[in-house]
């Protein structure tokens, strides 16, 4: 339920990028806490970024619980003239962080991502940084969501796992350069 719900929040945010220049959607990887991963994520810029999630249960009945569920987008847009312009944009191709903010409130808030379930609700605007990095300047919200979704326990139990693949593969290579397979029987 979870990957579905990122998968359908970044297909509808994706619905901007034909009428936002050069936008990305994509997952949010820690960017803002490693300086290698800002400096790329300004070349990417404007760019959405879904961090999720962060839930909570509450008991229904016996095997059936109410799932209130938190996700973040962390909005980012730069510009090379000035903190102002990197909130309010200069021209029409180049959107600030107050109008990419606007676009996707629009996409998400009383959106349904399920026929006949919860409906997205805005929770939290808060300005995560302002400021130069390297030569450029930059803005970057974070809007909080939630949805409220019924999860069910599974009945059935999982597989025991029996062992651990794994591929090791050189930096820019396709192609996996060794494996190692560790069978977990008698641990």
């Amino acid at each position: 339920m979870l990957g579905e719900l990122e998968d359908l929040i970044e297909a509808r945010l994706r619905e901007l990028i034909p009428k936002v220049h050069r936008l990305v959607v994509e997952s949010y990887g820690g960017e803002l806490s490693d300086p290698d991963l800002i400096a790329d994520l300004l070349k990417r810029c404007p760019a959405v970024l879904l961090m999720v999630p962060k839930a909570g249960f509450r008991k229904r009945s016996q095997n059936r619980y109410s799932m209130p569920i938190t996700f973040r987008l962390v909005i980012v847009t730069r510009h090379p003239r000035g903190e102002r312009e990197t909130r309010r944009g200069s021209t029409a191709k180049d959107i600030g962080s107050y109008d990419l903010w606007q676009a996707c409130m629009h996409q998400l808030v009383d959106w349904q991502p399920w026929p006949d379930r919860a409906r997205i609700e805005p929770t939290e605007l808060s300005n995560l940084v302002t400021g130069k990095f390297q030569t450029d300047y930059m803005s970057v919200l974070g809007q909080s969501f939630s949805i409220e979704l019924d999860w069910t326990k599974p009945e059935q139990q999982l597989p025991d796992l029996e062992g651990i693949d794994m591929v090791y593969q050189q930096v820019g290579e396709p192609d996996p350069v060794a494996s190692d397979l560790i069978k977990l029987e008698g641990l």
